[in-house]
């Protein structure tokens, strides 16, 4: 068990529009069985792939589509992370680059990292108490400028547990924001 509290990575965390891209990673692989393996290559996917979840309500789970509508609740600043759905943790996702085309709306993407947090997880002996590890949080941090939409390019690697890259993707998506 941890005795260390365990801290918020930065103070902006707090009024931050947080917005998790979730990956279908199996599906992706299914329909791009030999994707680019070359970064500065990646292999364009369609829709279908990659969901959002973001902001205060609930509800507002975006369709998997090339639109995507971001809503300001906590300010004009946004932290984008990525996670994968995956049965067995076959796969994981790390974004490795975002691009926008209209830097008169949003402001252009910085990858922040914050190593070496302390993590809980379930101890496997005794799940019900906590245990802790160390990890390294990241997520793509911008700013919303202007009321718009801004055309944007996403790209992201999918890794196999062993940390190995399977294959580079780029995503496409108009970026909306809504109050």
């Amino acid at each position: 068990m941890t005795s260390e509290p365990i801290k918020s990575p930065s103070s902006s965390v707090a009024t931050a529009n947080n917005v998790l891209l979730i990956v279908d990673a199996e599906s992706l692989l299914t329909k791009y069985p030999t994707p680019s393996l070359e970064a500065q290559d990646p292999t364009t996917i369609s829709e279908g792939f990659i969901f959002a979840v973001g902001g205060k309500d609930a509800n507002q789970i975006a369709i998997s589509d090339s639109y995507l509508t971001l809503p300001t609740c906590n300010g004009k600043t946004f932290h984008i992370r990525g996670r994968t759905v995956s049965l067995l943790a076959e796969n994981s996702v790390v974004f490795y680059d975002m691009a926008v085309s209209d830097t008169q709306v949003l402001s252009a993407p910085k990858l922040v990292v914050h190593a070496g947090l302390t993590v809980p997880a379930p101890d496997p002996i005794n799940p019900t108490q906590p245990a802790s590890h160390l990890a390294d949080d990241h997520y793509w941090e911008c700013a919303q400028l202007t009321p718009g939409v801004a055309a944007c390019e996403l790209s992201f690697m999918l890794v196999n547990q062993q940390c190995e890259a399977v294959g580079y993707f780029s995503w496409a998506v108009e970026v909306k924001f809504s109050a």
